[in-house]
């Protein structure tokens, strides 16, 4: 087997080449002299050979001559591999991919985007917009190196962390007779032309699911969904960050009576180590929210 023959060895042996004094090198690495007189000897005996004449103690032998050159060859790749790594690790470099659902990509994401990489300037950021449970799919297949996506159907091997609430409401056109209501109650919706979305899926297992039996048709587009709406075609349910910036002339009355929420988080690997770019745009994601969000950041839930 080779011989391990530590970075720290073969630079006391190019310190004492360069310095052809015992005494400086040690002044250098922060030795006695007699140390590294002592780490000298332990190369010697790793290398199988002398390094120094044994007259001339800072004379190379004809096989330290062949050393020198191999020795700050290596030391220099050392020192460059390490700087890389530091780099990495001071999460100023590399690429972060993230998978978010649309909404929160539309109204969150640019703005933590434009802020992060001006933080780390080094950094390229990759964002796939899709809905919750294809982000689960690609978190778990290391697609992405985090998810962004509503706590619907957690699944197994996912960790999530939530980072705040948003609140489900009716959505219609801005002429229709129920948009300058403060609030509306469920059973409103017993009379309204339903449109159906992937959204009503968060509701599932929930008392107020059945106001949503009756939809017209379903749509899981969100710019087809918005042009229905604009329209007039019907109404739907969404929560609040749902509905599409872009849309001026739509409104969203929240739903009371119970008032329903969805929880949007952080979705990643259980028990995984995200990489060090990731890592600090999870610290972001959760300051922001603890500052703009209605649900402070928590410990994950595992399922």
């Amino acid at each position: 087997m080779l011989a391990e023959i530590p970075i720290a060895q073969l630079r006391v042996f190019l310190h004492v080449l360069d310095a052809k004094s015992y005494r400086v090198a040690a002044d250098k690495v922060l030795r006695s002299q007699p140390a590294v007189s002592k780490i000298i000897q332990l190369l010697e005996e790793k290398l199988g050979a002398p390094l120094f004449e044994a007259d001339r103690r800072t004379t190379p032998t004809a096989f330290g001559k062949v050393c020198e050159p191999l020795a700050r060859e290596l030391v220099k790749h050392h020192d460059r591999i390490v700087e890389t790594l530091l780099s990495q690790s001071r999460q100023h470099a590399g690429t972060l991919t993230l998978a978010s659902i649309g909404s929160f990509a539309t109204n969150w994401v640019p703005a933590l985007i434009k802020d992060f990489i001006g933080r780390h300037p080094g950094a390229a950021v990759r964002l796939i917009d899709d809905n919750s449970e294809n982000i689960h799919r690609m978190v778990l297949s290391g697609e992405v190196d985090f998810g962004l996506s509503s706590e619907i159907s957690i699944t197994p091997g996912l960790d999530f962390i939530p980072l705040m609430t948003d609140a489900f409401g009716l959505v219609c056109h801005a002429s229709h007779p129920l948009a300058r209501r403060g609030r509306l109650e469920w059973s409103v919706l017993a009379d309204l032309p339903l449109i159906g979305t992937t959204a009503h899926r968060e509701l599932n297992g929930t008392p107020e699911a059945k106001w949503l039996d009756h939809c017209w048709f379903h749509v899981s587009n969100m710019m087809t969904l918005s042009a229905m709406l604009s329209s007039q075609v019907g109404v739907t349910i969404l929560p609040r960050l749902a509905v599409p910036a872009f849309a001026k002339d739509l409104r969203f009355v929240p739903l009371v009576r119970p008032g329903r929420h969805r929880r949007i988080g952080i979705v990643k690997v259980k028990s995984q180590t995200l990489p060090p770019l990731a890592q600090a745009m999870e610290q972001e994601l959760m300051a922001y929210a603890a500052l703009h969000g209605n649900v402070r950041p928590k410990a994950a839930r595992r399922r």
